[in-house]
């Protein structure tokens, strides 16, 4: 089998109900199976999901394992050579499993692919990134990024100021849509996707893992996909909730990145930099 597609699901039946019918449209000249990871969805009754799609792979998790532990029990069902972790409020716009598993078998030192990301109303998603450094979030506070050309913007710092409109070498991508040779789990230092962190910056800590043992990550933008985004955290006061997780989780991240006094550099600019976007928003 060539590709396993993994959605872990809580709570949201039409989200994945659409998911699942996109792949089935758009991905052709693929063997591949859906997994389906129900995070013990407390409003819904996950075998809908069963009954609406019949040739998909549910599994039934008796507590809400979270992001990460979700996907490493749908990647332990799994069959395929390649992995696509993919969130359950996306839809395929065209035949980007085709499209990433072409390019992967092409180039063996690319370790993930991903895809151009939008939103619903079309508007382009910044889903590919560089890894935080001390320097990134001083070209972004001060802002020296300014005395910068749009090529070097681009080429140092991507995300917003990087338009996603060509194929590109990234450090990190969103867990939105990550597609990867099955085989690299094995290598990892845990033999699975680290379940560091329960939801938040779990993809960026597995692109850094997959970066240390070598592999290109790289954006693919003529795959196309839509993604709802917050699909699952639609309320603005657990998006607030969510985001202090996402702050503390990435400090914990950059520790593994930092490992010396720099983390203490990073942190104190990091921490002015929220404050600062919290003002603001």
């Amino acid at each position: 089998m060539d590709l396993s597609i993994v959605i872990v699901n809580y709570n949201t039946l039409e989200l994945t109900s659409n998911c699942i019918q996109s792949i089935i449209d758009k991905t052709l000249g693929v063997e591949y199976e859906i997994i389906v990871v129900d995070n013990a969805s407390p409003n819904m009754d996950p075998d809908q999901l069963q009954i609406r799609f019949p040739s998909i792979h549910l599994i039934k998790s008796d507590q809400n394992l979270g992001f990460a532990k979700g996907n490493n029990l749908g990647i332990s069902r799994a069959k395929g050579k390649y992995i696509l972790l993919l969130n359950s409020d996306c839809e395929l716009i065209n035949n980007s499993p085709k499209i990433c598993l072409d390019y992967m078998e092409q180039h063996p030192t690319c370790g993930m692919t991903t895809a151009q990301l939008s939103y619903p109303n079309g508007k382009l998603q910044y889903n590919c990134r560089k890894f935080r450094s001390i320097s990134w979030e001083l070209l972004e506070v001060v802002p020296l990024y300014l005395l910068l050309s749009k090529e070097k913007r681009e080429e140092l710092m991507l995300h917003h100021y990087f338009k996603h409109d060509r194929m590109v070498s990234c450090d990190w991508v969103w867990g939105a849509f990550m597609f990867f040779p099955r085989s690299i789990i094995d290598k990892l230092p845990s033999k699975k996707l680290s379940e560091d962190f329960w939801m938040y910056c779990e993809d960026t800590l597995w692109c850094w893992e997959f970066k240390q043992l070598g592999y290109d990550i790289m954006f693919l933008p003529e795959a196309k996909v839509m993604h709802v985004h917050k699909g699952s955290s639609k309320s603005k006061a657990k998006i607030k909730a969510n985001r202090k997780m996402s702050n503390e989780n990435h400090l914990m991240l950059m520790k593994k990145i930092y490992p010396d006094w720099r983390w203490y550099v990073f942190k104190g600019i990091f921490l002015m930099k929220q404050s600062i976007i919290g003002l603001i928003s």
